[in-house]
C-alpha cells in the first residue's frame, strides 16, 4: 500500500487546497496518473501515484485545505484491493490523531512513500456554512483587509455559481507579495544599458528563422544568468508573467546550457504555463537567485518591484528608447539605451555586490556577438 501526501514544493509552502479528485475509490490507477488536483499559492498542480494499484478512500473531501505531509489517499495493491477489510472507515478523531514522525522539511519533494505520516483530518463546517474554498493564508489576508473574499463556496456549488478560480490565485499571490514586502528590506541599484548590441544580436538570430522566434526577453535571460553564473555554470532564472490574475513566476532552467532556439522555447513554454496557472513540479520545487521582469513591452520605461521570498534579487527592466547622449571626447550622439534596476534583498547582498551584479549584466547584454 502507497500513501500519496501532499508534497512540500516552493519556498514556504504549508498547505494546499484540494480543488477536486480526479480518480474515485476503487478506481485503478497507473504509476504518474494524475488523482487529484490542488491549488497552492502558486499555481493548480496535479497529484499523481507514484504505484500502479486501485485508489482507495478519500482521506480528505474536495474543498479542503490541508497541510504538507498529510496523508490524502492510498492505492492499495492487488491483494489489498480485494480485501474489503484492508481499507476500514477511519473515525474522525483517528485520523486527527497526531503523528509521530516529522512532515517533510520545507521546500524539499516529500518521498513518493513515505511511512508514519498521519491522515490529515478532514475539515467540517459549523452547521449552514459551506467549507473554506481558500487557505487560512488567504482568508487572513481578506481579514487584514476588512472584508471577506467573494471566493469561499462550497464545491457543491452549481456551475453558474463558481466564482472564477482567479480569484484565488490573486488573493494568494497578494498574501505573498504582503509576506515578501514585509520580511525582506529591500534597497535598489539601477544604471543605463546600451541596447543596440542586444537589438543587433536579436537581428542576427531572428535571421535565423528559428522558432518560437526569439525576443528581447529571451537575451535578457541570459545577460542575468551570466551576471549570476558561478564555478558550474548551472544558473536558473525566474521569469515574471503577467497573467489575468496576476503576477506568476516560471523558472527558466540552466539558462546558459540551452542554446538560442531551446532557449525561446523554454521561454514560450513557460509563459504558456503561467498563463494556465498550472506550473510545473520543477517550477515549484526550484528557487532560482534571481528574477527578471521585463515590463518594456508595456510602455513602462523604469520600475522596482519586490523580491520573491528565498531569492536574493530582483532585475527589472523598462522599453529601449533613443536618447541624447554625450560619447567620450565630448561628442553628442543619440543612442538606444534602456534602465535596468537590481532591487536586492539586503539581508544577502550589500550595496556593493549589488552594484558588481548589476553592471556584470549590463556588460552581457551590451556584448556585440550574438549567441549561437
Amino acid at each position: 500500500m502507497a500513501e500519496i501526501v501532499i508534497p512540500s514544493v516552493g519556498v514556504a509552502m504549508e498547505e494546499a487546497l484540494i480543488v477536486s479528485w480526479l480518480k474515485q475509490p476503487g478506481e485503478a490507477v497507473a504509476v504518474e496518473e494524475a488523482i487529484a488536483e490542488i491549488e497552492t499559492d502558486k499555481a493548480t498542480m496535479d497529484i499523481v501515484s507514484p504505484v500502479q494499484g486501485t485508489l482507495g478512500a478519500h482521506l480528505v473531501e474536495a474543498g479542503t485545505v490541508v497541510p504538507v505531509g498529510a496523508v490524502i489517499v492510498h492505492v492499495l495493491d492487488a491483494a489489498e484491493a480485494g480485501t474489503p477489510a484492508s481499507e476500514p472507515e477511519m473515525p474522525a478523531d483517528d485520523r486527527a490523531a497526531p503523528s509521530d514522525a516529522a512532515p517533510p522539511e520545507e521546500g524539499t519533494a516529500a518521498q513518493p512513500t513515505p511511512v508514519g505520516v498521519a491522515p490529515a483530518p478532514a475539515v467540517t463546517a459549523p452547521a449552514g456554512r459551506p467549507p473554506h474554498r481558500m487557505s487560512p493564508r488567504a482568508r487572513r489576508l481578506a481579514g487584514n483587509q476588512g472584508g471577506t473574499l467573494a471566493i469561499d463556496q462550497t464545491e457543491s456549488a452549481s456551475p453558474a455559481s463558481q466564482p472564477d478560480r482567479g480569484g484565488r490565485f490573486r488573493a494568494l499571490i497578494a498574501s505573498k507579495v504582503s509576506e515578501s514586502w514585509r520580511e525582506i528590506p529591500h534597497f535598489t541599484v539601477s544604471r543605463e544599458v546600451n541596447a543596440e548590441p542586444m537589438q543587433a544580436n536579436l537581428e542576427a538570430l531572428r535571421a535565423q528563422q528559428i522558432e518560437p522566434t526569439p525576443t528581447f526577453t529571451d537575451l535578457l535571460l541570459r545577460a542575468l544568468a551570466v551576471a549570476l553564473a558561478d564555478e558550474d555554470g548551472v544558473v536558473d532564472v525566474g521569469l515574471a508573467v503577467a497573467t489575468p490574475h496576476g503576477v506568476i513566476t516560471p523558472v527558466i532552467r540552466d539558462v546558459l546550457g540551452q542554446q538560442p532556439a531551446a532557449l525561446a522555447r523554454s521561454r514560450a513554454e513557460a509563459i504558456e504555463r503561467a498563463r494556465a496557472g498550472r506550473l510545473s513540479r520543477e517550477d515549484l520545487d526550484a528557487t532560482p537567485r534571481s528574477t527578471l521582469s521585463n515590463l518594456g513591452p508595456f510602455g513602462v520605461d523604469r520600475f522596482t518591484g519586490i523580491v520573491a521570498l528565498g531569492q536574493t534579487s530582483l532585475v527589472t527592466v523598462g522599453r529601449a528608447l533613443p536618447r541624447v547622449r554625450a560619447a567620450e571626447g565630448g561628442e553628442i550622439r543619440v543612442q538606444t539605451m534602456f534602465d535596468a534596476t537590481l532591487n536586492a534583498d539586503h539581508r544577502s547582498i550589500d550595496g556593493a555586490e549589488a552594484a558588481r551584479l548589476l553592471v556584470a549584466f549590463a556588460r552581457a547584454a551590451e556584448q556585440t556577438t550574438p549567441d549561437s
